[in-house]
């Protein structure tokens, strides 16, 4: 095992807090300051090559990360997927676009995406997304429901009227919608979709459905 460990000098992370930090959405950040999903980025792309990621502090002495990956050597046991089977091979120079505001999550995609052969556009909100679609086409759309300017019901329903044929290859990203307006527009819609945290694998998955 290869380990890299992070340390700050800060103030460190509250005890009630600490088991906390990798549930998805969860921040201590104000309201529209942070999405909480950072580091249950961080942990599912750890999780992703084998490894693990924890996290130590005390408050007034800073905070430490540890990250453990396997070597290039060794040959970490990944969970299988019978019902699923392999992965299908991506069509070659695919186009697809990514509409998400959410920095860690966006990179992260982008390079999954990038090393699956796509090539990635990533645009920071719907109205930039709406800009990216008026230049060129795309085999599909990742977008995330929640989002500054333009958010995504607003973004597909701009697609559906100028664009229907690439509305149809529109894939969602959102947080929990069980019994919210998102549930019944992604109903609706009729339009894929996959609940954060996702896994990468189950990204690639649909993409490549999406795209073949």
């Amino acid at each position: 095992m290869v380990r890299l460990t992070i340390h700050d000098s800060g103030r460190g992370i509250p005890a009630e807090i600490l088991p906390r930090i990798f549930d998805p959405f969860f921040t201590t950040k104000e309201v529209g300051q942070g999405t909480g999903l950072g580091l249950t980025v961080a942990y599912a792309i750890v999780q992703e090559h084998g490894g693990a990621i924890t996290a130590q502090s005390a408050p007034g002495e800073g905070a430490t990360f540890r990250i453990e990956l396997p070597t290039a050597s060794t040959k970490p046991a990944k969970r299988p997927d019978a019902k699923l089977g392999p992965l299908p091979e991506p069509r070659a120079g695919a186009a697809v676009l990514l509409v998400e505001d959410e920095p860690g999550l966006a990179s992260a995609v982008v390079e999954c995406l990038g090393d699956a052969g796509y090539v990635v556009t990533h645009a920071g909100d719907g109205q930039a997304g709406l800009d990216a679609t008026a230049r060129r086409t795309f085999d599909a759309i990742i977008c995330d429901l929640k989002m500054p300017r333009l958010d995504g019901p607003a973004f597909y329903r701009a697609l559906v009227e100028h664009y229907p044929a690439l509305a149809r290859r529109v894939i969602f990203v959102t947080g929990d919608v069980a019994g919210t307006d998102a549930e019944r527009f992604l109903v609706e819609s009729g339009c894929r979709w996959l609940p954060k945290p996702f896994r990468l694998s189950e990204l690639l998955r649909v993409v490549r459905d999406v795209t073949g």
